[in-house]
């Protein structure tokens, strides 16, 4: 084979390969948001967070890539305190206070075409009544 041949053949190999590299691994499809609970107690100690994950094409995390996100309150917001929120991360982490109640938190990630919704209910903590 020809020493120019091989070398055309392997760069177009190597072209291919970081073409499918970025439009499959590291190129974002979807977001999908975790939440560490379910549901808060109104302990003053009990905490949620939420967490926006970037999905590629293959259905698993993209590797070296995040979502900002901005974090809304409908309802409930003088029912928590936020710990922490770093909207260009995509985390948000609130703990409640003393008082139950619901809170709803509106998600609107960049790379998502609807805004997500969260409603955590925070329960009465029954181990101080």
């Amino acid at each position: 084979m020809d020493k120019k041949l091989v070398i055309i053949l392997s760069v177009a190999a190597i072209a291919v390969v970081i073409l499918l590299l970025h439009n499959y691994v590291f190129s974002i499809y979807e977001t999908d948001f975790r939440l560490s609970n379910e549901v808060l107690y109104a302990d003053n100690m009990s905490t949620v967070k939420i967490l926006a994950v970037p999905i590629n094409g293959l259905g698993v995390r993209a590797p070296f890539r995040k979502v900002p996100t901005v974090f809304t309150f409908e309802q409930g917001a003088e029912l928590v305190e936020i710990v922490s929120k770093d909207e260009n991360s995509g985390i948000l982490v609130i703990k409640a206070r003393l008082s139950p109640g619901k809170v709803i938190i509106r998600a609107r990630a960049k790379y998502s075409l609807l805004p997500s919704v969260f409603e955590i209910p925070i329960l009465a903590n029954t181990a101080t009544l």
